[in-house]
């Protein structure tokens, strides 16, 4: 286990250096030059993430139907990471269903289930960094 997240943290360095390189080296001669790239890698949690259904969703269970996601915003996203209704049984479930990526072979792609629109709040600027709920600040 320890190897693995050592492979993982030697992995994660190289890219990083690796992009920081391209950054540095690839950017043009011209007034710009003196722009600097920022590089924000989130937290081990990762970004808040919203889904929103639409009627071509298929639920995997009964729960996934009726009972879940338990609160909605007006225009139908809800959060999907982190909502600490995922850690109970049958909830985690109708999340794994919703943030499964699918691939198609023959257009060589990955896409969502069918139904399930995915967001990240406030895209663009960290505050969607800051907290996986804001309800658990």
């Amino acid at each position: 286990m320890i190897k693995d997240q050592q492979h993982g943290l030697k992995i994660c360095t190289m890219m990083i250096v690796m992009l920081y390189l391209a950054c540095t080296f690839g950017a043009s001669s011209s007034s710009s030059s003196n722009l600097h790239p920022l590089i924000i890698i989130p937290g081990i949690g990762g970004n808040q993430l919203e889904a929103k259904l639409t009627n071509e969703y298929k639920p995997c269970n009964f729960f996934c139907e009726k009972w879940y996601p338990l609160v909605k915003k007006k225009d139908g996203w809800f959060r999907l990471w982190f909502d600490i209704t995922v850690l109970f049984g049958p909830f985690t479930q109708c999340f794994a269903d919703r943030m499964k990526l699918h691939y198609d072979i023959h257009r060589d792609d990955y896409y969502n289930t069918p139904g399930v629109h995915i967001r990240v709040p406030q895209f663009g600027s960290t505050s969607s960094l800051l907290y996986l709920n804001p309800l658990l600040k």
